[in-house]
């Protein structure tokens, strides 16, 4: 079935629906034709992660793997062989948009430094993209990307799963609906981990020094610490802090007019970044007819697990903490705050109320991001974080960077959320 027939096929139900019903062997091309093909572009820890969780999706088969380890392209084409998924195997992506010709999407999960080329040249060759944060690690880059799906027309969905976890909606609704916190007048997060030693690897699965050097890395450590090199991350303000920061922006209905940063390598001597950073964010905050100023303060700190990661808003009536741990936070109302229906119908002890409750069962943090990027390629949803999106919160992890290598407050204006 060629690509075209194919992909006119997925966008028509009454095409399958008819197919459905013409036998075993035509019901399975019927099933075959309504999958989609997708490529992973960056099969590491965390792209084998996103594989896994895409496999529990109806209709999603993998027909490629691309990556530039060896010992990546071999364990992710063996864990799908045995899912009864062969795939075909790449080192350089390019080489996988000329040879496979019937895909309609792709999963990048490579170093921020690549998302760009690999983005746009995914976008440009038909499909919709799932690309990981940070978008880039410059503004150049992530504005390619946002320009390059509005050009083409096809989906580009951010990887900030916060934006699609029923847990962060139940939680905005009884900040915003319920108004169970009253008044919102501060908000506070921090992610504590990340503690590690730099990455190892058995000699025998070392990547050629040539390999190596045709795509940018000067050693195998920099390699598997990518991370935390400026030529290929954006740092931990975009590895760790955008998630939290995008939940700040979206609960706060916008994004914040400065910033002011402060942080140093103090712990760790052998990386570029940073391994601690304290910043100030200012929001301009519109409630029921009013527009206040809200600020809050988030810190990472990378040598220490001590207390998680949550976002916590604070307002005059009650405070809410949450964290994508199902068993951190919880929602705290004021003594003197009057009591409202929907109370009475949590189980507390005081006014102390454990993690707002939602509808439906517990599922890993980024596979509900996947599936609504996946219902939307069949029209069944819109996307909870398309580019324009996703580039709000490059733009606040990038400018937090500068804040704190000037040491100044830096304005934001909304034009620098535009692209």
């Amino acid at each position: 079935m060629t690509r075209l027939t194919r992909r006119r096929f997925l966008a028509s139900s009454t095409a399958a629906a008819g197919l459905a019903m013409a036998g075993r062997a035509r019901a399975a091309e019927a099933e075959e034709a309504d999958a989609i093909h997708t490529a992973i572009v960056g099969a590491g820890n965390h792209g084998r992660e996103l594989l896994r969780l895409c496999l529990k999706i109806p209709g999603v088969r993998f027909k490629a793997v691309c990556d530039i380890w060896p010992f990546s392209q071999t364990y992710a084409s063996r864990f799908l062989a045995a899912y009864k998924q062969p795939v075909n195997v790449y080192e350089d992506y390019r080489e996988m948009l000329a040879k496979e010709k019937d895909l309609d999407a792709a999963i990048i999960a490579t170093p921020d430094a690549f998302h760009a080329d690999q983005t746009v040249a995914c976008l440009e060759a038909g499909m919709h993209v799932y690309c990981e944060k940070e978008m880039h690690h410059t503004l150049e880059g992530a504005r390619r990307m946002v320009e390059t799906a509005r050009k083409t027309g096809k989906l580009l969905q951010v990887g900030r799963q916060h934006l699609s976890n029923p847990r962060y909606h139940a939680a905005l609704d009884y900040i915003d609906t319920k108004k169970a916190l009253g008044r919102l007048v501060h908000v506070s997060g921090q992610w504590h981990g990340h503690k590690r030693v730099p990455y190892e690897w058995k000699e025998q699965y070392k990547i050629d020094d040539a390999v190596l050097a045709k795509y940018g890395y000067e050693s195998m450590q920099q390699f598997r610490d990518w991370r935390w090199s400026k030529k290929f991350s954006a740092g931990p303000i975009a590895n760790l802090g955008s998630h939290q920061i995008d939940v700040f922006n979206w609960f706060l209905h916008g994004p914040p007019t400065s910033v002011m940063a402060s942080g140093g390598r103090d712990y760790y001597d052998f990386y570029d970044y940073y391994d601690n950073i304290s910043c100030i964010y200012e929001w301009n905050y519109a409630s029921e007819g009013k527009t206040s100023v809200v600020r809050g303060d988030y810190r990472i700190l990378t040598m220490t697990d001590d207390e998680g990661f949550f976002e916590n808003f604070t307002g005059d009536e009650g405070g809410l903490t949450i964290s994508e741990h199902a068993t951190l936070g919880g929602l705290r109302r004021e003594r003197g705050a009057p009591q409202a229906e929907w109370e009475k119908q949590l189980q507390g002890e005081g006014r102390q109320y454990p993690p707002i409750p939602y509808p439906g069962e517990e599922r890993p943090v980024h596979q509900y991001h996947l599936e609504n990027f996946f219902h939307a390629i069949r029209g069944k949803a819109k996307l909870t974080c398309p580019a324009e999106v996703g580039y709000v919160t490059t733009v606040c992890a990038l400018k937090t960077n500068e804040a704190m290598n000037t040491g100044q407050r830096l304005a934001l204006a909304p034009d620098d959320f535009v692209v």
